[in-house]
């Protein structure tokens, strides 16, 4: 398996959460391509900090918590709740017109690993 580091992001915000953002990024545009998980005018993607860690082993839970909560801070990400179950404590997130602009700005700058 192979992950895409988008060396802008990389420069910005840091590596692991370049590759967080990144794989957000491809299940959001999967998910539009699919027409699927939109809610309030946004695509989502749900996805738990441990199946972040399984599909990218080499970061630790603390690591992606981190990365994502940085994403979160700074305008990039936006995190939501729409489990079906209210003891489905998933998160899902999606970007912001800012975080979209930037993914699509710096979609030039990726480095394969």
């Amino acid at each position: 398996m192979y992950h895409i580091l988008n060396t802008g992001i990389a420069r910005r915000y840091g590596v692991n959460t370049a590759l967080v953002a990144q794989y957000v990024w491809e299940q959001v545009c999967e998910n539009e391509f699919h027409n699927r998980h939109h809610y309030d005018g946004r695509r989502w993607m749900r996805c738990s900090q441990m199946m972040f860690t399984a599909v990218m082993p080499y970061l630790s839970r603390h690591a992606v918590r981190c990365a994502l909560e940085r994403l979160i801070k700074q305008g990039v990400l936006i995190r939501g709740m729409f489990g079906a179950d209210k003891f489905d404590r998933t998160s899902w997130y999606a970007f912001t017109q800012f975080g979209r602009l930037l993914m699509e700005e710096s979609e030039g700058d990726d480095y394969e690993l």
